[in-house]
């Protein structure tokens, strides 16, 4: 019920969109009027439910957002034994949930005779108009719900006379389309076109409007035997300034390889609606699709059109296995502190021909149809655990994990207090801890391991050979080159007499100081929060700017213990509360990005229990 509310929000919102924004009277044709593609055509142009392959540019952009592989469409036609009507578009998907396209549509038409008011003579001029647009689809959240856009260019001319030439124009367009699928059979479908207003201006003062027009569709698949499927369209257009129109049409693959097309289409004319019937074919070879349409325009027979499309559709899209996957471990968005994880879960169905695949290395399929595998987590971060089920006909189903690994010290324990602030900025290389494995949270804090967080936390780059900067800081000391760096950026300074003080512990009133400082905070003057701070101690102001911070969290009671030495774990709490670890942590914590498919290295074996 969610989803439909959301679905059609967006359609009323699409609706009232229009009527803010009626154009006045309309006198020019809109080019996706016909260039929508014989298959289209076939059906009587009721499409913008079904939108699939590349034809879906011209009638909703939203169907973008169900690409699975390239597409390329084009249609010609010769309209009325004169004009010359050429259609080419093509569509990419671009990542995972989502699908650009781009197309024209350009007739033109010569020999057109001119004669003045007494029938004399002028000569002869030509004719042309075109349309060039670009769309983007997306498969929002909700996987059944997508959006799209699309973005026109609009020009027209002619020559061989002053007044002809006089009317080229061009103008710029908007379409905003809507798919959402209720079931695998069931689609739903709105697109926008002009609903801002779209005006051809001419070098001769007239503008000629295109029509705002509303398209709604439905469309209902269902398969007919072994491999047959038949497809029924209905769309209605609701138009401004003109008669409502209704399209509606079936689609009848007998097999995979051809398929019959009949429709209804409607078109506003002055005297009313005219009805057409419409009927086509289409034939799929290797990916290669060739589609006709035949559509007469009113009762002239001279008016019958006859449409031809070649395109490139692709393999068809795998069909999902008939089995069930349950994976078993690990849960979704797990943290884990292990340079590997275990991978374990059942297939249930059929396991003839099936192949079990974890990050893209084979994992072994007991006869009950357990698997278990182990995949490596080389480094801290984000890591998606990606298992496919495949068949030797391609079909395949997924399940995705995503895992989190990040840092441990073996002495900081679950219940230790600062031992989230400890990871998470350990996991994303704010700080580091010692080569035995531990991080000695209670330590006092030295001026050198003040230096080297902040040169992380900046992210700059080590000298490969640091220099001496202080007189008691030698060229080999552990943390030379931080303590280089941070002098030459000003994040730190030394003593009058050329000395740092490497070993020398910082005290809370320095910690906060720096780490104030460091976050570009502005001192808060006034009395502060503890016993121990008058307002006249230099450190009162960054000790207030620090406390409404939250770098002070840690503290309990009401003295702060200015001159006593700051802890590494204290000093952690408040780095993790500056602006730039905050981000960096809230990029690491997010399981909405950042987890990209990654093959395992091929020495992973997989067994059994």
């Amino acid at each position: 019920m969610k989803k439909f509310l959301i679905f059609s929000f967006i359609v009323v919102s699409c609706l009232l969109l229009v009527v803010g924004f009626a154009q006045a009277d309309v006198t020019a044709t809109d080019p996706l009027r016909i260039g929508v593609g014989a298959r289209s055509l076939g059906m009587g142009r009721a499409f913008v439910a079904v939108a699939e392959d590349a034809d879906t540019i011209f009638s909703n952009p939203a169907g973008l957002g169900e690409l699975y592989s390239p597409k390329i469409t084009s249609m010609y036609t010769t309209l009325m034994s004169d004009v010359n009507y050429i259609v080419l578009g093509g569509a990419y998907p671009f990542g995972k949930n989502s699908g650009i396209g781009a197309g024209i549509i350009t007739s033109n038409v010569g020999g057109i005779s001119l004669y003045d008011g007494t029938g004399t003579s002028l000569g002869s001029a030509s004719w042309n108009n075109s349309l060039i647009f670009a769309s983007y689809g997306l498969k929002l959240q909700d996987e059944r719900l997508k959006v799209g856009g699309t973005l026109k260019y609009y020009t027209q001319g002619g020559s061989g006379n002053a007044t002809v030439e006089a009317a080229a124009g061009s103008a710029i367009g908007l379409d905003a389309g809507v798919l959402y699928s209720v079931s695998d059979a069931l689609s739903l479908g709105v697109v926008a076109q002009n609903p801002l207003g779209t005006k051809l201006e001419s070098g001769n003062s007239v503008s000629n409007a295109l029509p705002t027009v509303i398209k709604t569709g439905v469309a209902y698949r269902l398969p007919i035997g072994a491999e047959g499927k038949l497809t029924l369209a209905a769309d209605y257009d609701l138009i401004s300034k003109r008669s409502n129109a209704f399209h509606a049409g079936a689609e009848y693959f007998i097999t995979p390889m051809f398929a019959l097309r009949a429709g209804l289409d409607q078109d506003p004319a002055p005297e009313g609606t005219v009805t057409n019937l419409t009927a086509g074919l289409g034939l799929r070879v290797n990916g290669i699709a060739f589609d006709f349409a035949y559509h007469p325009y009113g009762n002239l027979a001279e008016d019958t059109t006859y449409y031809f499309s070649l395109g490139f559709v692709g393999a068809p899209e795998p069909k999902k296995l008939d089995l069930e996957m349950v994976l078993n471990s690990p849960v979704d968005k797990s943290k884990v502190y292990t340079d590997s994880v275990k991978v374990a879960g059942t297939l249930k169905g059929k396991l003839d021909g099936i192949n079990v695949k974890v990050n893209g290395v084979n994992a072994t399929l007991s006869s009950k149809g357990a698997f278990v595998a182990s995949v490596p987590i080389d480094k801290l971060g984000k890591k998606l655990i990606h298992v496919e089920a495949v068949d030797n006909k391609g079909r395949k189903i997924t399940a995705d994990r995503r895992v989190l690994r990040l840092v441990s010290f073996k002495d900081v324990t679950g219940g230790y207090w600062a031992k989230n602030p400890i990871e998470n900025t350990g996991t994303v290389g704010l700080i580091q801890g010692y080569p035995d494995g531990s991080f000695r949270p209670d330590r006092s804090l030295s001026r050198s391991e003040l230096a080297a967080i902040l040169v992380r936390a900046k992210e700059y780059k080590l000298p490969g050979r640091p220099v001496k900067v202080f007189k008691d800081v030698p060229a080999n000391h552990w943390a030379a080159g931080y303590v280089e760096i941070a002098k030459r950026t000003g994040l730190i300074k030394g003593y009058p007499d050329g000395r740092f003080r490497p070993n020398n512990r910082i005290s809370n009133s320095e910690a906060v100081t720096v780490m104030a400082r460091f976050d570009g905070m502005s001192k808060k003057f006034g009395k502060t929060a503890f016993s121990d701070v008058s307002k006249k101690h230099w450190s009162a102001g960054y000790v207030n700017a620090a406390q409404e911070a939250g770098m002070l969290s840690y503290v309990s009671g009401t003295e702060f213990n200015p001159d006593k030495s700051v802890t590494r774990a204290q000093s952690v709490q408040m780095l993790a509360k500056t602006s730039m670890a905050t981000k960096l942590v809230d990029q690491l914590l997010s399981w909405d990005k950042g987890f990209q498919f990654e093959i395992t290295r091929p020495t992973i074996k997989a067994s059994l229990y």
